[in-house]
């Protein structure tokens, strides 16, 4: 592992002991017998962990602490002394410092703590990634939707964003129910905070709460030390709780609380955890037959949706077919180091036609697959997977006809209707082109200047 560790201890015995031991575990330590040396260490190589010394010879390892944590707050600092006490324990914690350790050392224990201390800075790292990353991945920009649902969707996360209420989302596997989640944590003034992401279906019901809540010290059999759950992590940000239908009705009543009073004890605990946490939750379940077969609390559901936001399934909005494959093509090409200049209509044609019960999901790795099959520069009907070119396009439920589009947006002002067709049928003029922009503007009736306003307005990628 590439975890940094330094030790700050006066005493060389305990020094030259636990860098020993540490070393042994894989992590690359540095020493310090003072604080001035500390100080002169942190401020030359970047530590995960700090080993501080209560008592120092030359300065209070409190002050030293607290210089390290104001210059370098991602660093954990765990204190170990001899002379521990309640009031020295409250005044390291309200410092900011991760743990502490009293002497002589548990080195179990000391693992233990550093390993927990390891993983948690990690986490906030990856949020912190995941955000830089996220405010461009999965801004409105792209987010693939020019149907008219998804643009009253995309008006909707606008609305809610600015605002702390919760949110559910329902739709089908497969629409894209994350990265809803994730535009409403991001478009929010919680931005610069944890989005801690969980899904309740991929975790044993026996741990489930543990993993929400957290725990304490003997809660149970394992629980070795006490861990933070989910909600304490995502304190001041948002939590996203994906399958929230499949939650148990024991943990469901725990939420319920969490909603009302914003308060929860640890399993095994007493102390009442206040946190300020913006939920958003989604399911693909119908919750109100879990219900009325008593599976779903009534008083939860109602708590949960506020603000409700349905995805609509891809076979209910296929002009957005041609813009997720354009995104998609672009994406895996550049990802296996293809150059792939398009799809033929053929191509195209079949994935209008397909009805998509995977959703975006499986349109996804429809593509992917192709690119990764083909040996062209453009992608044909035989690069698709086999069940998409046998299937039988005049039976499929989900054919694309430009009155079918325009009767699933009626709702929707005719000038936004008038340019989803639009755009349709340029994408098909110049797919029968081969990208020739000239050769499309003359079949349009456009200059090529006009074209190239268009493309650039309705962001179809140019070839």
């Amino acid at each position: 592992m590439d975890e940094r560790i330094l030790i700050v201890e006066d005493d060389l015995n305990t020094l030259e002991g636990l860098a020993e031991i540490l070393s042994e575990e894989k992590f690359e330590v540095s020493k310090a017998k003072n604080g001035r040396i500390a100080l002169e260490e942190v401020q030359k190589g970047n530590f995960n962990i700090v080993l501080m010394d209560y008592l120092l010879p030359d300065r209070d390892g409190l002050e030293i602490s607290r210089i390290i944590l104001e210059r370098h707050p991602e660093i954990k600092i765990i204190m170990m002394t001899a002379f521990g006490s309640v009031k020295n324990a409250v005044e390291a914690m309200k410092l900011g410092i991760y743990d502490y350790l009293t002497k002589p050392i548990d080195l179990d224990e000391l693992l233990i703590v550093i390993n927990r201390a390891i993983k948690e800075q990690q986490l906030i790292t990856e949020n912190l990634d995941l955000r830089d990353k996220l405010q461009q991945t999965y801004s409105f920009d792209n987010i693939i939707g020019v149907s008219g649902k998804m643009q009253e969707i995309f008006k909707k996360i606008l609305k809610v964003a600015v605002t702390d209420a919760t949110v559910l989302i329902r739709g089908d596997s497969g629409t894209g129910k994350e990265l809803i989640a994730r535009a409403v944590h991001f478009q929010s003034a919680r931005s610069s905070q944890p989005l801690i992401e969980i899904n309740c279906a991929s975790i044993p019901e026996t741990l489930l709460e543990s993993e929400l809540f957290g725990h304490e010290k003997g809660a149970f059999t394992g629980a070795y030390k006490s861990k933070k759950g989910k909600f304490e992590l995502a304190h001041r940000g948002s939590i996203f709780l994906d399958e929230i239908g499949e939650l148990p009705l024991g943990v469901q009543a725990k939420l319920l609380r969490v909603l009302q009073d914003r308060s929860f004890t640890r399993v095994g605990g007493i102390e009442n955890i206040e946190v300020n946490v913006r939920l958003i939750a989604a399911s693909n379940k119908n919750l109100e037959n879990a219900m009325e077969k008593g599976l779903f609390r009534e008083d939860l559901y109602y708590r949960l949706n506020v603000i409700p936001i349905f995805i609509p399934p891809l076979r209910e909005r296929p002009e957005d077919i041609g813009p997720l494959t354009d995104y998609f093509l672009k994406k895996y090409a550049a990802k296996n180091n293809k150059e792939i200049s398009g799809i033929t209509p053929e191509a195209m044609d079949i994935l209008l036609q397909y009805h998509w019960p995977g959703n975006i999901r499986e349109l996804e790795n429809s593509l992917e697959n192709a690119i990764v099959m083909t040996e062209s520069s453009i992608i044909n009907k035989t690069d698709l997977p086999g069940y998409l070119q046998s299937q039988d396009s005049e039976k499929s439920a989900g054919s694309f006809r430009l009155s079918e589009v325009l009767k699933a947006n009626e709702n929707i002002p005719f000038r936004e209707q008038l340019q989803m067709c639009e755009r349709e049928i340029i994408r098909r003029a110049l797919k029968d082109s081969e990208g020739n922009k000239t050769h499309a503007a003359r079949k349009l009736g456009f200059s090529l200047r006009t074209l190239r306003n268009k493309l650039q307005r309705f962001n179809l990628q140019e070839e």
